[in-house]
């Protein structure tokens, strides 16, 4: 069974080690670390453990997709710069919003629903929506196709967007303005 729980300090070592495994071939573990340190215990992010091993995480911060798209505009984002940034959504949309910073699976735990179980976690937050940047080189877009839409996309990333498609919540925060 998964187990899926918040990030606790002592988790700091398994997870920054998750995280180099998955993406260390874009970033060497100290960048990783110093990239995703604030994100490791704020009270959101999440593990997933099975037999109390800790399998999976899935950084999250407490960002509107507004101010992405603000700091595109004012082209403060190396990863999307403003004259090479495809913009597919421009609706201005609830401040209410999560970022999912990284998702990360241990390979020989992969392909076996860790990765939708975080992912599908985060729905239930209570926020409007959830958005995060995929690199390219990853080479997993259609993973959050399934889910999302693909609101900007740069030369090296894609954005991506889900909304909370529930209809008390959108009644009662007004998603859109």
């Amino acid at each position: 069974m998964i187990d899926i729980s918040i990030i606790k300090e002592e988790d700091n070592n398994d997870i920054i080690e998750i995280l180099a495994i998955n993406f260390g071939f874009i970033d060497s573990k100290e960048e990783i670390l110093r990239k995703i340190k604030p994100r490791l215990n704020n009270g959101i992010s999440i593990k997933a453990s099975i037999d109390n091993k800790i399998v999976g995480c899935y950084l999250l911060a407490e960002k509107s997709l507004n101010l992405f798209f603000e700091q595109i505009k004012n082209n403060t984002l190396a990863d999307f710069p403003k004259n090479e940034t495809k913009i597919y959504s421009k609706e201005k949309i609830s401040d209410n919003g999560l970022q999912g910073i990284s998702l990360a699976v241990l390979p020989e735990y992969k392909n076996i629903g860790i990765g939708s179980v975080l992912k599908n976690y985060t729905y239930g937050l209570g926020y409007a929506y959830i958005w995060g940047v995929q690199h390219k080189k990853l080479n997993n877009i259609d993973f959050w196709k399934n889910t999302r839409e693909v609101i900007a996309e740069s030369n090296t990333h894609y954005a991506t967007l889900k909304r909370n498609s529930s209809l008390k919540y959108l009644k009662e925060y007004k998603l859109f303005y």
